[in-house]
């Protein structure tokens, strides 16, 4: 049976994760930090958001020493950790999904040690902010009075504030960099009160609204990362057993495909110039090998000589692989995703 292949298991037909040989087998540690990194920034970082520093710091590690992981690595971690989610008790918020979720790629010693140290080392107020995604926190940020926007701007990374001011108002933002070089220094019963208020009126409601996403945003995450023939098995599979949820995956996903429906013409330029010409290259000759309408939508919203260069060198590259055609539409799409949450596109709506 190929790799990726449907296996049969007690009359229920699950998918097999694509078999490694065993010095190529991830540690659990690795695993976790590929399943985090895979769904992305604003779920990954969910789980991550209350752990201690010290364990901050090991999934840091891990990360950096890992380097480029392959498709065939990525698809037997993905395809391991969805048959286990999907397979499991029903997805809920708490301690013990949370537990039962990072058990799937972590032994249980690792399990307790990070959970545990939530209630030894919590997270600052600003700390926390840290970690927010760029568009809900310009828009909390927009409605402040501009002290306060002023004093929460200065406690946070320059990182995050530079991007912050980007979103905001321009008559807003330059009266928000007027004010940063005279921020007074405030008592301590002023920055408790900010402090709560932020607690209260964002990061609690913003923490209410993550607890609440859907199990279809996870698994959509991970199926934005694997291989076409990995996802379809996987899809096949979750259509037969869950047909609501694998409709609900269907309209969350974003691949490749879904350039052409989900993305503005007027975003395309902008999006080109985030992307590598040499991954672009490959996914545009890939796609075109494919038959995908993704191509002809691409080169007909640039302008009309840089079109007809990428046809001139499309034609002149040799067949992409799959390996190598699937990698490139996955950085592109990983590219275009980055560039909605920062605010920098906006995504139309899926039909269905």
């Amino acid at each position: 049976m190929s790799d990726g292949a449907v296996a049969t298991n007690g009359g229920r037909d699950r998918p097999r994760a694509p078999a490694l040989r065993p010095e190529r087998l991830p540690t659990a540690i690795e695993r976790a930090a590929i399943i985090l990194t895979a769904i992305g920034p604003e779920l990954g970082g969910a789980f991550l958001r209350d752990i201690g520093e010290d364990d901050l710091m090991r999934f840091a590690r891990t990360l950096s020493r890992l380097g480029r992981v392959s498709q065939g690595t990525l698809d037997a971690v993905i395809v391991e950790f969805l048959d286990a989610l999907t397979t499991g008790p029903d997805i809920a918020g708490g301690d013990q999904s949370a537990r039962a979720l990072l058990g799937a790629v972590l032994e249980e010693s690792e399990v307790t040690r990070l959970l545990g140290s939530r209630a030894r080392k919590p997270r600052t107020v600003w700390e926390r902010l840290n970690d927010v995604p760029i568009p809900p926190l310009a828009s909390f940020i927009q409605g402040e009075h501009p002290q306060t926007a002023t004093v929460i701007l200065s406690e946070l990374s320059p990182d995050v504030a530079a991007n912050i001011l980007e979103q905001l108002d321009r008559g807003f933002a330059q009266s928000i960099v007027l004010r940063l070089s005279r921020v007074p220094t405030l008592d301590l019963p002023v920055i408790a009160g900010i402090q709560g208020a932020i607690e209260r009126d964002f990061l609690s409601a913003l923490q209410s609204n993550l607890s609440k996403r859907r199990p279809a945003d996870m698994i959509a995450g991970l199926m934005n990362n694997i291989s076409s023939e990995a996802r379809e098995i996987f899809l096949a599979y979750l259509e037969k057993q869950e047909p609501a949820l694998a409709q609900e995956v269907l309209r969350t996903m974003f691949t490749f495909g879904d350039i052409v429906t989900r993305i503005n013409a007027r975003d395309i330029s902008a999006i080109l110039r985030e992307v590598p010409e040499e991954s672009l290259l490959q996914a545009l000759k890939y796609g075109e090998a494919q038959e995908s309408p993704t191509v002809a939508f691409i080169l007909g919203n640039v302008p009309r000589r840089l079109a007809e260069r990428y046809i001139e060198d499309i034609a002149n590259m040799a067949a992409v692989s799959r390996k190598d055609g699937e990698a490139a539409h996955i950085e592109m799409t990983n590219m275009i995703q980055a560039m909605a949450r920062r605010g920098a596109i906006k995504f139309a709506e899926a039909e269905g």
